[in-house]
């Protein structure tokens, strides 16, 4: 009886009062995503696998809900929107003048264990933006202040940081794989004594090893971008502390700053994106309500080279903290009776724009 009175675990239905708010959140961000002109795209719900594997990379691949159609194709619950946005990008409209800007928002589901603000079937909302230039990624960030903002949320941060500051450092010191993938697993957890004990072990000069144990403590405001100057001198990191600092003054000037905190030792997702990275936090959440960033490269694999960015918050957990400031009505229904009268009641009620219920 089990597989007829409960849900699958990391499931969820919504009903009534739940669902509107749902729908009143998505509105809500939809509207400031079609303010900066965007446009909607509504992908598949399933796709090839292989579009999947593309995007995700195969690290990923055990989080794919998979399944072999009638005519033997490999095809996947979509565990992600980007890589299906980045194929429409350059398929349907590789005709359309760049860049190309569009925004989503529906369920994506993959195979992990349920637990404290991570499902196995979640909503997302988000925007990719194919074909534009290094503004790009200010646009976007403001975009998500904005976004924020219209949720009635004041007290958010946005951590950012830049995947070729690290990158940078990485192509100079000449690791084997296995030993940077080491490194970024302690340095994404922040594990001091975990870095501590590895760099012992890595056949480093010391000036490089200090630098590696600087990261994590690359956090803050403006300051920290100079810290970082006087530790490095390769082109690919001078470059991001360069395009960081654009960012900042451009936030400093709107008057923004205080939500941007610059954050050198996020390296997570670094195989993944090629230039800034960022996730939003709100002090009640003890996990990202937003993350996204730069990933040239992708639409590469569909056929045609555009450099992207874009983001995706989380709607299930925006709504754990926006909630108290929608404004979420209830609908208020004129009662009618069934009989013939009622029925011609109703439609009356109805032609006038107002909600009717009728008494059965």
């Amino acid at each position: 009886m089990k597989a007829y009175t409960q849900i699958p675990p990391g499931t969820q239905i919504l009903i009534g009062p739940a669902a509107r708010r749902r729908r009143v959140l998505e509105r809500a961000v939809c509207s400031v995503f079609e303010g900066w002109s965007y446009e909607e795209i509504v992908p598949p719900i399933f796709d090839y696998y292989d579009v999947f594997i593309k995007g995700m990379g195969r690290g990923l691949e055990e989080q794919v809900y998979r399944f072999i159609d009638r005519e033997g194709n490999i095809l996947a619950l979509r565990p992600e929107f980007t890589s299906l946005v980045a194929k429409t990008a350059v398929t349907r409209l590789a005709s359309s003048p760049k860049p190309i800007r569009l925004y989503y928002s529906g369920e994506v589901l993959r195979f992990e264990k349920p637990k404290g603000g991570r499902q196995r079937e979640f909503a997302q909302i988000g925007i990719e933006n194919f074909g534009g230039g290094k503004q790009a990624d200010t646009e976007i960030l403001l975009i998500a202040v904005e976004s924020l903002q219209r949720l009635g949320i004041a007290d958010f941060q946005i951590n950012l940081g830049s995947v070729d500051f690290f990158g940078g450092i990485v192509d100079r010191i000449e690791l084997p794989e296995e030993q940077i993938a080491k490194l970024k697993s302690v340095l994404n957890l922040k594990d001091q004594p975990g870095l501590e004990a590895l760099l012992q072990a890595l056949p480093l000069e010391e000036r490089r090893k200090n630098i590696l144990r600087a990261i994590p403590h690359l956090t803050g405001g403006r300051e920290v971008l100079q810290e970082a100057r006087s530790l490095i001198r390769n082109e690919r990191s001078v470059k991001s502390l360069d395009h960081l600092e654009e960012i900042y003054s451009i936030f400093d000037k709107l008057g923004l700053a205080r939500h941007l905190t610059i954050d050198l030792g996020e390296v997570r997702g670094f195989d993944y994106y090629t230039g800034i990275l960022f996730r939003a936090y709100i002090p009640q959440l003890g996990f990202e309500v937003a993350s996204g960033g730069r990933y040239d490269g992708l639409s590469a694999t569909f056929g045609e080279d555009l450099t992207a960015v874009g983001f995706s918050f989380s709607l299930d957990r925006l709504e754990q903290v926006a909630t108290p400031q929608l404004d979420v009505a209830e609908t208020r229904a004129t009662e009618v009776s069934g009989d013939a009268a009622g029925f011609e009641q109703a439609l009356r009620i109805r032609k006038s724009g107002k909600a009717v219920k009728l008494c059965l």
